[in-house]
């Protein structure tokens, strides 16, 4: 047997381990076959942009600066009339921060600790979105249920301190995982059950101005990728986190030391997360019980059936601002694709530098096939993002930097779509100008975050893959931002990490030739 066919047959082998938990988008679109409860969720209406954008009651002026003024053209009724008068208060470093860069305590259980006393913060709303909500007693999502316990005990015993009562809102992602191949609803059954040990009653609560909804999306191709806490409609956090064992520090029990980034905003901005929320919320279904459960009878007592109603946004007075920091909301899902195109005219405006934190990245699916000719991913099947990459690096020698996570069953894709802009650079003499390391740690890298020229900020859920981009898509929450003391930290951080990053060389069973494999490359054996 060839090289060459032994390297193909490896590919495909990798390729149908990563498509384990799914079919292709491809096959989606011609009308699979899908176990029960797997549904599909493609070219769904678009949602309200009035409500995106405040319902009219704010305005913010066009800023200034380049990259400022291109987000905000992009977000024009979609959000840009709440990206002015925002306070980022900081980035949250899963599963512990540096003291190289990051001023952000150590705790036993690392940023999930100051999840749960933030959550603990809430008066009026709290809304949390995630993917993955792990099973188990030691998992972070107990954690973040007892929080909601005292959230709730708090109520019953002070109800001054919330006149108007408290709502909270849990929402997952509706995602096959390897571990429940079958069941999408298992994350949405494991916070219920964590809920539900905490003391929380899913049925018949009787504590006066308590409210509580559990809901799961309604699809599985696309699902909900996206990860959101929104606090009384005024803060809210997002990034790349889910609340999982993975995300733990390893000193945890379970934890798996995984490193993820996500930022945190106080202002105008948190209305176009709620309306983004709200908006998922509504392609859900809410978990309905006929009899109060326990944790051991709570699938037989509940079921997520009921179509979840989004509830009316009143607001009646602009969101008062509460700094003077520029934030761009970024939400994309299947049928609303605007982030996508605001993403790529981002990553092609840049000067000088384009710094990338990814556990994914990729060109479209079918460059999964392209690892092993010659010139890996063609041009024609990248995503337009590195389309927009490419030509900031021919037209201004951008130089596009990429740490990224070593995981052995998506590297194929990554080094597919690196050997294809490799192969497209180097005979131009530009081959230095994307530069791509892994991640050193053992837990590895989970961040989806970008620094563009020094300037500009992105910390949210999407990666820059196949799945989050284009009209099947999964659903996404991005911030961006031109605060200083953000692209400080994210800077320090990047140049600490890139540092103590390993050299990217190609696997043995690839054949000889890759333009990552040549002399550059000195540390690679």
């Amino acid at each position: 047997m060839s090289a060459v066919l032994a390297s193909r047959l490896l590919v495909w082998a990798l390729q149908g381990l990563v498509l384990l938990a799914g079919p292709p988008l491809e096959a989606q679109a011609r009308g699979a076959v899908f176990p029960a409860g797997v549904h599909l969720g493609l070219n769904l209406p678009p949602p309200d942009l009035r409500a995106l954008d405040g319902l009219g009651l704010n305005a913010c002026p066009p800023p200034q600066a380049p990259l400022d003024r291109l987000l905000y053209d992009w977000t024009v009724s979609e959000g840009a009339a709440l990206s002015c008068g925002n306070r980022v208060e900081g980035l949250l470093h899963f599963p512990q921060a540096n003291p190289a860069y990051s001023a952000q305590p150590r705790t036993p259980h690392g940023a999930f600790d100051l999840l749960a006393a933030q959550v603990r913060e809430a008066r009026r709303e709290l809304l949390l979105a995630n993917m993955i909500w792990d099973d188990g007693p030691a998992a972070p999502g107990a954690q973040l249920a007892r929080a909601l316990a005292a959230l709730r005990q708090d109520v019953a015993q002070h109800p001054e301190r919330y006149p108007a009562g408290l709502t909270v809102r849990v929402l997952l992602g509706n995602a096959v995982r390897l571990g429940d191949l079958l069941d999408p609803t298992a994350s949405a059954y494991g916070a219920a059950r964590h809920l539900l040990a905490a003391g929380i009653p899913l049925a018949g609560d009787t504590v006066p101005g308590w409210r509580l909804e559990l809901a799961n999306y309604a699809y599985t191709y696309p699902h909900n990728h996206s990860k959101l806490v929104v606090q009384d409609g005024e803060t809210v956090l997002t990034g790349g986190f889910n609340v999982s064992f993975h995300h733990l520090p390893a000193g945890a029990p379970g934890g798996g030391d995984l490193t993820d980034l996500a930022l945190r905003v106080r202002g105008p901005v948190a209305r176009h997360a709620v309306a983004a929320f709200r908006e998922s919320w509504a392609h859900s279904r809410l978990l309905s019980c006929h009899a109060p459960p326990t944790p051991e009878t709570l699938r037989r007592a509940c079921t997520f059936t009921r179509p979840a109603s989004p509830w009316p946004l009143i607001w009646a007075a602009p969101a008062p601002a509460a700094g003077e920091d520029h934030v761009y909301p970024l939400y994309r899902r299947s049928g609303y694709t605007t982030a996508d195109d605001a993403v790529a005219a981002l990553f092609g405006a840049a000067e000088t530098s384009i710094d990338v934190m990814q556990s994914q990245i990729s060109g479209t699916l079918g460059c999964l096939g392209d690892l092993v000719e010659e010139n890996g991913c063609p041009p024609d099947r990248q995503l337009p993002v590195w389309r927009a990459a490419v030509q900031a690096i021919r037209e201004r020698g951008v130089t596009v930097r990429l740490l990224l996570d070593y995981d052995p069953l998506l590297q194929a894709e990554t080094l597919a779509l690196l050997r294809g802009l490799l192969a497209e650079l180097t005979p131009l003499g530009l081959a230095e100008h994307v530069q791509a390391r892994w991640y050193g740690t053992a837990g590895g890298l989970h961040t989806k975050a970008a620094l563009i020229d020094g300037q500009m900020l992105t910390v949210g859920s999407q990666n820059l893959h196949h799945s989050a981009f284009g009209p099947l898509g999964l659903g996404e929450y991005t911030l961006a931002t031109s605060d200083p003391e953000a692209i400080r930290e994210y800077g320090e951080m990047f140049a600490f990490e890139w540092a103590r990053a390993q050299p990217i060389c190609a696997p043995w069973w690839l054949p000889s030739g890759l333009p990552e494999q040549r002399a550059r490359d000195s540390a690679c054996p």
